[in-house]
């Protein structure tokens, strides 16, 4: 299924028109170290942090939802929760083509906005066990993760200068993917001690500040020019 799924990728992408204007002989092309320019800074720090946020939501939905269902909700079936979990990633393909409609520079405290929401819903899933939470969270946080991801990218490759825009990009990877793995790590430990709803809600409380922190950080008021 994969390799076909890759095969059909393939076969659209080769019939998509060329975005570059300007060819460059292939000598030019050097690698490039993951970094930040001083310059991009304020613009990658929020644009990080909702990264992060965002996978690590799909990084729990992946890794735990299939316990939590079976073990709190007798929801042992495998096709209902591998549909939980591709509609947290339908939903991100969804945000993702709603963030060029949004625009960048709402597209990220959009898609802050809707992490948050997602992340109360799972909350509201774990102690109430219900699954029509679990089914929101996974639609709202999906969501949520589209327009953030998508507004991330847009805002630090705008703010990229050209030669630097393939290492910051990376270094937004790069973050983007600790997120997806180190946290559910970190449920995984605390599981023992806590329990599966425990180690939960410690990860939502986590995640909350951080995704707070990163949209009080985008809605502040922009600072006077010479200050």
């Amino acid at each position: 299924m994969h390799l076909a799924l890759v095969a059909c990728s393939t076969a659209v992408l080769l019939r998509l028109p060329e975005t570059v204007a300007e060819r460059r002989p292939l000598s030019t092309v050097r690698p490039q170290r993951p970094g930040v320019p001083p310059r991009v800074r304020p613009v990658f720090g929020p644009a990080a942090t909702a990264s992060f946020v965002g996978f690590a939501l799909f990084g729990v939905f992946t890794a735990v939802s299939p316990a939590f269902l079976a073990e709190y909700l007798d929801v042992t079936d495998h096709a209902v929760s591998g549909l939980i979990v591709a509609l947290a990633f339908f939903s991100s393909t969804g945000g993702q083509l709603a963030a060029g409609r949004a625009g960048t520079a709402r597209a990220l405290p959009l898609g802050c906005a809707g992490l948050l929401a997602g992340l109360a819903l799972l909350a509201g899933a774990l102690h109430w066990d219900l699954l029509s939470l679990v089914v929101l969270s996974a639609v709202t946080g999906g969501f949520g993760q589209g327009l953030a991801f998508r507004g991330a990218l847009s805002a630090v490759s705008g703010a990229s200068p050209p030669d630097r825009r393939a290492a910051v990009i990376s270094t937004l990877f790069v973050v983007a993917y600790l997120g997806i793995s180190v946290p559910v790590i970190g449920v995984g430990v605390l599981t023992g001690p806590m329990g599966l709803e425990g180690a939960g809600l410690v990860f939502i409380a986590c995640m909350g500040v951080l995704v707070v922190a990163a949209t009080g950080y985008l809605l502040r008021p922009p600072v006077p020019a010479g200050t």
